[in-house]
């Protein structure tokens, strides 16, 4: 019996190319985790609050400072809403300490305050350990970054869970968001909340 044309058909099976291996993946890599596309339109321009203030006549150091504080919310968040504010004492002269809560909406930013006024000089910082993540603002920064970055269009996209709008510490979030390169890698980073607003962080 001879072997030699099964030996040929052997070598011929085992000697095409190996396609499975070559072939390049025509799609790109799938996301981290179930999310949502993120709108693109800028959500706001902060311009301060609508009133400037529950107390006193505007113009006043203590009128002056109450709209302050929501403006610094207002921009911290980098979103519309209806603000208001409440201290638990009123800025009118030397130095004082109190504790205000700027309303966002529904939500509460405390914030402790300090004041020092003499004459017709003022000067006051407002510390807060929690800001605002407001999920429009998010979504026009991370579609901002991955136009920048070479996005595959509509890959934009962030946790599902991401609430509408919510408070946070300041520092890193639960939630991520990501993106698909030309080149079909993901790029995912960790959204935090810091006093400037939002920024993202390498996952």
């Amino acid at each position: 019996m001879s072997l030699g044309p099964l030996l040929l058909l052997a070598l011929v099976a085992c000697s095409g190319p190996d396609t499975a291996a070559t072939a390049p993946s025509s799609s790109p890599a799938e996301p981290p985790r179930p999310g949502r596309l993120m709108p693109s339109a800028n959500p706001y321009t902060a311009d301060g609050p609508a009133t400037t203030t529950d107390y006193g006549a505007p113009g006043t150091p203590h009128a002056e400072i109450m709209y302050k504080l929501q403006q610094q919310v207002l921009n911290q968040a980098g979103s519309p809403a209806h603000t208001s504010v409440t201290c638990n004492k009123k800025f009118l002269t030397g130095n004082v300490t109190a504790r205000c809560t700027v309303k966002f909406d529904d939500l509460a930013v405390p914030m402790d305050v300090t004041v020092s006024i003499a004459d017709q000089y003022m000067t006051w910082s407002a510390v807060a350990s929690v800001g605002v993540l407001s999920r429009p603002n998010v979504g026009f920064l991370w579609n901002s970054e991955a136009a920048n970055n070479n996005a595959r269009p509509g890959t934009a996209m962030c946790d599902a869970a991401m609430p509408d709008q919510a408070v946070f510490p300041f520092g890193a979030t639960p939630f991520y968001c990501w993106y698909t390169t030309e080149l079909g890698t993901v790029v995912e980073k960790q959204v935090s909340v810091d006093r400037r607003g939002i920024t993202f962080e390498n996952a």
